[in-house]
């Protein structure tokens, strides 16, 4: 087989949430081939490159940087701007159209909360995906994120100038061009849209309320990305005459007047196994009193990658504080870690009331190996304590009398056009035998839809899953069921129900399913 003459050099997109990235890397995927651009990968930054810089001569994926970290001077960097208000609106509605999954719930419910309120209700953990997401992405590039706002702006713009290729959402054929020409690919035809917010208003659509409220929370971003609008293109860079050695910058490490960290040591030693109780102990001196400070400690493995971390504040200890003096802390670990090489750093923090600021940080302080016991009993790297559970033989039973009754706890009134959802229900066993998940016969949840005349329109609706244990006589069990609405708009009725496959619905044997009008839109 002839040598392919694939495209060799080392690029790095750096995709901002919701700025039309997926369809950059659909095309360059196009281009390239996926043997060179790897499929959206999300992580830090040198870890990512360590992990898949290997694999794949372009890196697509949203990233992270930490503590003052730099760029790679291996690497070619290009990253996409989008109008920040438009991207929270986008991103906001896109939790509320285009997820259905039930471990976002409480992201949806809390971006519900916030739109409904006009912004007013915003849980902490909202802030960091809605908040000067661009200043606080880039400003970590050269700084540690702790600096004033006029400084994380400085920061942040002096990243992106030394990115080779900054675009606009706005002016994506010019981005697209820049970025062929840096990698010396033929003319792009305009780029079909992938992953698009299925339903949002544009920005002059909100309440004169939200937008000032979003203009609040993005003063930063605003002034950021007026900036990025105004930036010339950069023309693609001349090769090099010759090769400058490149010598890794070392990690992010600190020590103040305040505070210096004497030695560490691992009171279990260097070798460790998997499971043990280890201790970190060390020795730390204070010049002053302290009153609020976080003391941590994190973890990383052989890629750099974060393990753990811990600090005092999640522990609920150190709340008063500590004096100036010498402190001996030790850091006890019940150790769950695959086997492998690892590093430990610590960290004090002095918490203010304008912000935190670092007085210590030191990522690597103490190295040491993880193992397996001598009688560990499996293979691979990591002990799970596997035990086999066996229960009595699943009889194949068919259902002849199912009296019950399905309620539903949360149902839309409102659905669309052939998305999916997840309704919680109620589910009453009122029979003698228990209902069964498992087996050649299963019993499941199911549906039907009837049209606004009450014709089945669906009669074979998507099946769920009852839990494991299934539902014991006489017991009401809290549940839920997929729901596909259908593909056409209109007033309906979903018939909430469950069957036993290839033996009947269980309204035609005694139960009782739940009757939800729903007007379907498109």
């Amino acid at each position: 087989m002839p040598k392919l003459n694939a495209y060799a050099g080392r690029v790095l997109f750096d995709h901002l949430p919701k700025t039309g990235g997926s369809a950059i890397v659909s095309w360059l995927t196009g281009e390239l081939g996926g043997g060179c651009v790897s499929p959206h990968i999300d992580g830090a930054h040198q870890a990512l490159i360590q992990q898949f810089g290997g694999l794949y001569s372009v890196l697509c994926g949203h990233v992270s940087f930490t503590k003052c970290e730099g760029f790679d001077p291996r690497y070619t960097y290009v990253t996409l701007f989008r109008d920040p208000i438009d991207r929270c609106l986008s991103w906001l509605y896109f939790l509320l159209t285009n997820h259905h999954d039930a471990e976002r719930r409480e992201l949806v419910l809390a971006v519900r909360r916030f739109l409904d309120s006009d912004g007013a209700d915003m849980p902490a953990f909202l802030l960091p995906h809605i908040s000067n997401t661009y200043v606080e992405h880039f400003c970590r590039i050269h700084g540690d994120g702790t600096e004033n706002e006029s400084i994380r702006l400085a920061n942040a713009l002096s990243a992106v100038k030394q990115y080779d290729v900054v675009g606009v959402y706005e002016q994506m054929p010019r981005f697209v061009a820049d970025l062929s020409a840096l990698l010396q690919l033929r003319d792009a035809p305009p780029l079909e849209r992938v992953n698009v917010t299925a339903s949002r208003p544009r920005a002059e659509q909100i309440s004169p309320a939200l937008r000032q409220r979003l203009l609040e929370l993005n003063q930063l971003d605003m002034q950021l990305y007026e900036t990025v609008k105004a930036m010339p293109a950069k023309a693609p860079a001349a090769a090099a005459g010759a090769w400058q050695p490149y010598i890794r910058q070392p990690a992010y490490g600190l020590q103040t007047d305040d505070v210096k960290f004497g030695p560490v040591t691992l009171r279990e030693g260097s070798e460790v196994e998997s499971g043990s109780l280890i201790h970190f102990d060390l020795e730390l001196w204070a010049a002053r009193r302290i009153p609020n400070l976080l003391l941590g400690i994190h973890i990383k493995d052989g890629i750099s990658n974060l393990a753990y971390g811990v600090h005092s504040g999640m522990l609920e200890q150190l709340q008063n504080g500590i004096d100036a003096g010498v402190h001996r802390i030790s850091f006890c670990l019940k150790l769950a870690l695959p086997v492998g090489r690892y590093t430990a750093g610590f960290a004090v923090v002095e918490v203010l009331a304008d912000g935190q600021r670092d007085l210590a940080w030191h990522e690597q302080q103490c190295a040491f190996e993880v193992s397996l016991p001598l009688d560990a009993q499996f293979i691979g790297y990591s002990d799970q304590s596997a035990r086999l559970l066996i229960d009595e033989p699943i009889q194949d039973i068919a259902i002849e009398h199912a009296p019950g009754i399905l309620s539903a706890e949360s149902a839309p009134a409102t659905m669309y056009c052939k998305r999916r959802y997840r309704i919680d229900a109620a589910i009453r066993n009122n029979a003698h035998q228990p209902w069964h998940r498992g087996g050649p016969r299963p019993i499941m949840l199911s549906y039907h839809w009837l049209d606004a005349e009450g014709r089945t329109c669906v009669f074979d609706g998507a099946r769920t899953a009852l839990p494991p244990a299934g539902l014991a006589p006489g017991v009401t069990f809290h549940w839920h069921a997929d729901v596909d609405a259908p593909s056409a708009p209109g007033a309906y009725t979903l018939v909430l129900t469950m069957m036993q496959e290839s033996v009947s619905w269980f309204e035609n044997i005694g139960f009782e399913p739940a009757r939800l009008p729903v007007q379907v839109i498109a």
